[in-house]
């Protein structure tokens, strides 16, 4: 599989592991860009179109998109960077089907880093924040997608995946991904 001209930073955890907080925090350090595929979809929605506004019926479901249109969706975004350095996948990719288009489409990852966190510490933090699309029902849709979609893939790349433990403060977790990316 070939890499991507710029390196790609796979930041993968469940809901509420903070991957949001540590893409921002390194985004600044490394002058990346931070690509969130529920940020971008969620503007896509905002923009109005037909299309979108079924697949925003999705993700509220707490399901995931279509593979193919998310990876269109980052390669889009991605073009539109031109002065990044790299890129953070927040979250993405959430399926070993995904995993498998993302390096196909957009190149291997240079990083694989895993914010591990306990179910329960997740549906602490997902019940304090504020999200459009967070019920009771739908937390424990999104950490069950998690376990049953994203760990299988997880524990595929688990060779080159780099874990941490993401129930410590944001500074402190930071550190540990810093070391990460600089090694």
């Amino acid at each position: 599989t070939r890499m991507s001209a710029r390196p790609c930073v796979w930041v993968l955890g469940g809901p509420g592991s903070g991957k949001g907080t540590q893409c921002s925090l390194l985004k600044s350090l490394y002058s990346y860009g931070h690509l969130s595929t529920g940020d971008l979809l969620r503007s896509e929605v905002l923009a109005g179109s037909e299309r979108w506004v079924r697949l925003f019926e999705t993700i509220r479901a707490g399901e995931l998109a279509p593979d193919d249109e998310v990876i269109a969706l980052l390669a889009a975004a991605m073009e539109e960077q031109p002065e990044a350095a790299g890129f953070l996948f927040d979250g993405f990719p959430a399926n070993m089907a995904q995993a498998k288009l993302c390096e196909e489409k957009l190149g291997s990852p240079a990083k694989v880093v895993v914010l591990e966190v306990a179910d329960s510490v997740m549906v602490d933090r997902l019940k304090d924040g504020i999200n459009f699309n967070d019920t009771d029902e739908t937390i424990k849709k999104r950490i069950q997608t998690f376990s049953e979609e994203t760990q299988p893939m997880i524990r595929a790349y688990s060779g080159v995946a780099s874990k941490v433990n993401a129930d410590r403060t944001a500074e402190e977790v930071f550190a540990d991904l810093k070391n990460i990316l600089n090694s």
